[in-house]
């Protein structure tokens, strides 16, 4: 039953992405499994099983100006301002970020998204879904966006009249 409500959500989300401006399915340099594992690997955790799935089907989203990360090639990896697995090396350089935290849409210096990942799914086969955090640099504070990122698809594209 879960698994029937997860496909018919993301029918839905696909259907909304198709037409969304910022929005496209890639056709050429599609993320491949392999790049997936990669990430998985780096990180030592799983990637979203709603964020694994958009890496498939679309891998671009680009709102209020900025793109939402993804997974570039890795021979481009070093050179894509919206690699998540870079923008993840590069905040761990500056080592100014908390840690718990997997960034994965900065659209402007008032707030940013990203995965909380303090309780890490590790397990291959388990799912894995972590809530969308939204941090407003104004307030200061942290706060749940959305569930997961099917969620945040969700909520985005409302806010934007998708």
């Amino acid at each position: 039953m879960f698994e029937k409500r997860a496909n018919e959500a993301r029918e839905s989300l696909s259907r909304r992405l198709d037409v969304f401006p910022g929005s496209r399915r890639r056709e050429k340099d599609k993320v491949e499994p392999p790049w997936i594992a990669e990430a998985e690997r780096e990180l030592g955790y799983r990637l979203p099983d709603s964020y694994v799935w958009w890496l498939k089907e679309f891998g671009a989203l680009r709102l209020y100006g900025s793109e939402v990360y993804t997974l570039a090639p890795p021979e481009y990896r070093e050179l894509a301002s919206d690699d998540l697995l870079y923008n993840h090396r590069l905040n761990l350089e500056d080592d100014w970020r908390p840690e718990g935290r997997l960034y994965l849409f900065v659209p402007d210096t008032d707030e940013e998204f990203f995965f909380d990942v303090s309780e890490p799914v590790r397990e291959p086969d388990a799912p894995a879904e972590y809530p969308v955090m939204r941090f407003d640099h104004l307030g200061g504070d942290a706060e749940v966006y959305a569930d997961d990122f099917a969620g945040f698809l969700d909520r985005i594209l409302t806010e934007n009249n998708a």
